[in-house]
């Protein structure tokens, strides 16, 4: 094979891995009840970052956005914040 051939193989596979890595993701928004003091919010951010498929977490006031993998249900997402102690519903 030929390097040309060889390069434009590589960054052809490159490309595609890349794609396939974006095109599960999904973000999710909560409204989170029960966070009353400054520990509150980065112990909700926790619980929804060990959610597995979980890319990043953002919790701010009662608002959470959650990025991830669309594999991950809404459902776990609120589990994760109602075993972290406080309530969750999903914002559409």
């Amino acid at each position: 094979m030929q390097k040309q051939q060889w390069m434009a193989l590589v960054g052809a596979l490159a490309l595609s891995l890349n794609a396939t890595a974006w095109a599960g993701e999904r973000t999710v928004n909560l409204k989170v009840d029960g966070m009353s003091c400054a520990m509150c919010a980065p112990a909700a951010r926790k619980a929804l970052e060990k959610v597995n498929g979980v890319k990043s977490a953002k919790v701010e006031s009662d608002r959470a956005m959650v990025v991830a993998d669309d594999k991950v249900q809404d459902v776990d997402l609120v589990k994760a914040i109602v075993g972290a102690g406080f309530s969750a519903t999903v914002v559409h």
